[in-house]
């Protein structure tokens, strides 16, 4: 991955995401330059970009520097990869909510140290 690619400038909370969660910088991309929705974001001045690709959801939040470059925040997919860091999180999250009070315990300490 580049922090630099397609014009755009790739925090590196962005680059990090796309890694977790199995996407590509030129999926992201084609969200971001060819999106089927686009809304303001929920922080002043940044903008959601909407695709979807094959049944999954990729969103990007954007936003425009001084110098009216385009910084990339943030990337995800919905639903999520298999075995991916969002799809691990959904699964353990239904876990617990289906779980007896003390397996939610054991499972809400699971999620705490991030296992």
């Amino acid at each position: 991955m580049q922090r630099d690619y397609g014009g755009l400038i790739w925090t590196n909370h962005a680059m990090a995401r796309l890694g977790q969660r199995g996407l590509s910088q030129e999926k992201a991309l084609k969200a971001f330059r060819l999106p089927e929705q686009t809304r303001t974001g929920k922080n002043p001045g940044s903008f959601e970009y909407v695709k979807n690709f094959d049944g999954h959801k990729v969103t990007l939040i954007a936003k425009q520097t001084e110098r009216k470059e385009w910084l990339i925040l943030s990337v995800w997919i919905d639903p999520p990869f298999p075995g991916s860091i969002d799809d691990r999180r959904e699964h353990l999250e239904w876990e617990i909510k289906k779980a007896p009070w003390w397996k939610k315990i054991l499972l809400g300490f699971k999620q705490q140290v991030g296992f």
